[in-house]
């Protein structure tokens, strides 16, 4: 087979197109599990085997690191199978890493030195505080936080301090700009840069630099963008920029999964794509290859009741499989049990393994009662999105520590290391470091350097800054002579980090003693992996991972995550709970007058049906409680989009001998006509006989009591004349009555 044939091989006719278009702006229009990631490796094979470029003239960019990882393997592997060697580095990375790399070659003409760091959103943060405090700013009067996203915001949008002074886009008042601006100079003394530094600088860097932009236009003969409709504008900034002279640009996405406005992403980016590229040929990527032909069919219907979105329809060859499940239930918490009463049932009757559940949900707050009830079923579940392990306290003590060994400006790395383990240098000294090192406009290291020399704390004080300090210098002076490997073992003995924690003798020092461990065999693995890594290789990787990236590769048990996490991703069986008005879409979305919001809300939901390749689940709750409040919400709009004969709707709210009644008396909008569940409704789960024509009761309803006051039902117990109840009130006592004469109103 020669080698183009064997490039096109099992590709349908608009993925072979897109595979030998390689001259010129394309736009791949890819709907939702259509292979582009088949494609766009196909793609860069061909033009490699072709001749047209060399593996390190082409760049290919994704948005997480384990894509570019998968990419980059499967190229590598197509070539392989060609019998072409690839020698050269390939250019396939995020955008944050792709610019990283171009940083630490020419960070220098920008007045930084070469081992700069890379602060994470909490050194950020502290870095904004110790600004604010400075400036004499209240963090309860303007909160950080807010500093933080104009700053963010500014960077996303390629404007500067002095941009803002000049031509104030952004509207920021005259005090965020005055952070910004210090912020600034203090990230520069400290030789750090944050997240929207590594695209800004970049971008400052082909401003000041011509030559040198010039040098990576005539580098990457092609580009590669993936999920661009998720691209900001200083990223789109810097993609223009690479691919002016050439104009060999490949952009793949689809702007009904576009779902990160509220992180800068432009829409307009795709949508306009044209306008950039008058010439530009486009080819739609229709056919899915994941779903069931039900769930393509679903999510269509949804997403096309969107207006800011281009002609195309997804549509698939798989069987039709199983309707999608609609459910109702009376809460969030009997919500959660019916999600892990059906996983338990799938994986006994030997359908499913817990790998390939998936529970999906609007916000993170969602997760709590969720993972509640799978401990108490004993299903095992990964959470994404919570504490990741290089979050954990040891880890960043010990990752602070190394950084400050290598940029020993690294200010942020010095306040968190320089009294852990505890050194007795408190409180005070530090803040006092702190106002000598911005008057100084000197380090925190370099400011306790002078300190000592000129006295200025007492003798223990100083005594105690001097060997901290030569502690640090001592490390920075073993970076170079030893493995990465063996340079963390020697920072453990020389802090008595660890010996600290082994006289602690806590449970909960033995985890932190096991998470410590677990960070040495990262180490080691990533050293086996690069093969020559360095201090810097490792800090860097670690500064970029996200959610998705850090995802076990083989997880044991069922994974939880919010539905923005979940893009990209696809499991045979997935659950999307909290499908309601207000929750999804949100109550914000709904009061958008320009729709904008809802879109993108409809978008999401678009996102997490598809991620289902077998069964797709939807659950609501009639109530819900919200910040410590009960809110009745009915189902989502989004269950009305979709077609009836699709779906399969169960409620367990009524029970058999009453449905027609409750039907006609309740008002459901935004909700497909209910049915109720008759497998599963039971004596206790259902004993709402009313009685004497008052009240009827059901687990966790709600009601007053004229001596106990306000509780909950957990438990009823018969029907009729001697029906019982159990109500736990607030004080947490539990009470059992006979139903008839408990005088219980409902709340």
């Amino acid at each position: 087979m020669q080698a183009l044939e064997q490039i096109l091989d099992s590709l349908n006719p608009p993925q072979t197109e897109a595979v030998q278009t390689m001259d010129g702006p394309l736009l791949l229009l890819a709907g939702a599990g259509s292979g582009k990631t088949r494609v766009l490796t196909q793609r860069v094979a061909n033009l490699i085997v072709s001749g047209r470029a060399a593996p390190d003239q082409i760049l290919a960019v994704t948005f997480t690191n384990k894509a570019a990882r998968e990419m980059e393997a499967r190229i590598c592997r197509v070539l392989a199978d060609l019998g072409v060697p690839v020698r050269e580095s390939l250019w396939v990375s995020t955008f944050h890493s792709i610019c990283t790399r171009i940083l630490r070659r020419h960070v220098e003409l920008l007045d930084f030195k070469p081992f700069f760091s890379i602060y994470d959103d909490g050194d950020q943060l502290s870095q904004i505080k110790k600004v604010m405090n400075s400036l004499g700013i209240s963090d309860k009067v303007s909160p950080a936080k807010s500093f933080r996203n104009r700053i963010n915001t500014a960077k996303m949008l390629a404007l500067s301090p002095k941009d803002l002074v000049k031509n104030n886009r952004l509207f920021l008042d005259a005090k965020s700009i005055e952070v910004y601006s210090l912020y600034e100079q203090e990230m520069k003394k400290a030789n750090a840069m944050d997240f929207g530094d590594l695209l800004m600088k970049v971008h400052e860097l082909f401003l000041m630099y011509p030559t040198i932009l010039e040098q990576y236009q005539t580098q990457f003969r092609y580009i590669m963008v993936d999920e661009y409709q998720d691209t900001n504008h200083i990223q789109y900034l810097i993609v223009q920029a690479l691919a002016k002279n050439s104009r060999n640009l490949c952009v793949v996405g689809d702007e009904d999964q576009s779902i990160y406005s509220w992180r800068g992403a432009d829409i307009r980016n795709i949508l306009d794509f044209e306008k950039d590229f008058p010439e530009a040929k486009i080819i739609k990527l229709e056919e899915n290859y994941r779903s069931t032909g039900t769930i393509v069919t679903a999510a269509t219907a949804v997403v096309k009741n969107n207006q800011e979105r281009r002609d195309k329809t997804l549509f698939t060859n798989n069987p039709i499989g199983e309707p999608i499940q609609v459910r109702e239930e009376r809460n969030e918490y009997d919500e959660a049990r019916f999600v892990a009463k059906t996983i338990q049932g799938l994986i006994n009757d030997g359908t499913a393994v817990h790998s390939e559940f998936a529970v999906f949900y609007r916000t993170n707050a969602q997760s709590r009662v969720l993972e509640e009830q799978l401990r108490s079923s004993g299903i095992p579940y990964q959470l994404i999105g919570g504490v990741r392990f290089y979050e954990r306290m040891e880890i960043k003590d010990l990752l602070s520590y190394m950084k400050l060994a290598l940029n020993l400006a690294d200010d942020m790395a010095f306040k968190r290391v320089v009294n852990t383990p505890t050194r007795g240098i408190g409180k005070t000294t530090i803040e006092k470091l702190e106002e000598l090192s911005i008057a100084q406009k000197t380090s925190l290291l370099v400011t306790a350097q002078k300190a000592i020399e000129t006295r200025e704390f007492n003798a223990g004080t100083c005594g105690k800054l001097r060997r901290f300090v030569d502690l640090m210098l001592e490390l920075n002076q073993l970076i170079n002579h030893n493995s990465l490997l063996d340079f963390y073992q020697l920072v453990l003995e020389k802090t008595e980090y660890l010996q600290k924690l082994r006289l602690e003798g806590s449970t909960e020092s033995d985890a932190r003693i096991e998470n410590l461990e677990e960070l040495s065999n990262a180490l080691d693995q990533f050293t086996k992996e690069r093969g020559g890594a360095t201090l810097q290789d490792f800090l860097e990787e670690m500064a970029l991972v996200s959610d998705v990236d850090s995802m076990s590769e083989s997880p044991d048990g069922v994974t939880l995550m919010t539905m923005h996490v979940s893009k990209g991703l696809e499991f045979p069986y997935v659950f999307i709970v909290g499908v309601e008005e207000n929750l999804f879409p949100s109550l914000r979305s709904a009061e958008d007058e320009k729709e904008s919001e809802m879109e993108e809300e409809r978008r999401l939901c678009y996102v997490g049906m598809t991620r289902a390749r077998q069964r797709l689940y939807l659950t609501h709750a009639r109530s819900r409680k919200v910040w410590g409040q009960e809110q009745f919400n009915p189902g989502s709009r989004f269950l009305d989009e979709i077609p009836k004969d699709l779906v399969q709707v169960s409620s367990a709210l009524e029970a058999p001998r009453f449905v027609s009644r409750m039907l006609s008396s309740v008002s459901m909008p935004h909700r497909p006509e209910v049915f109720p569940d008759y497998e599963s409704a039971s004596s206790n789960d259902y004993a709402n006989d009313e009685i004497d024509g008052g009240l009827s009761y059901s687990k966790g309803m709600r009601v007053r009591h004229p001596t106990f006051g306000v509780g909950s039902i957990f438990a009823v117990e018969g029907s009729g004349e001697m029906q019982k109840v159990s109500v736990m009130f607030q004080d947490q006592t539990v009470k059992k009555f006979v139903a008839k004469y408990a005088r219980l109103d409902r709340v």
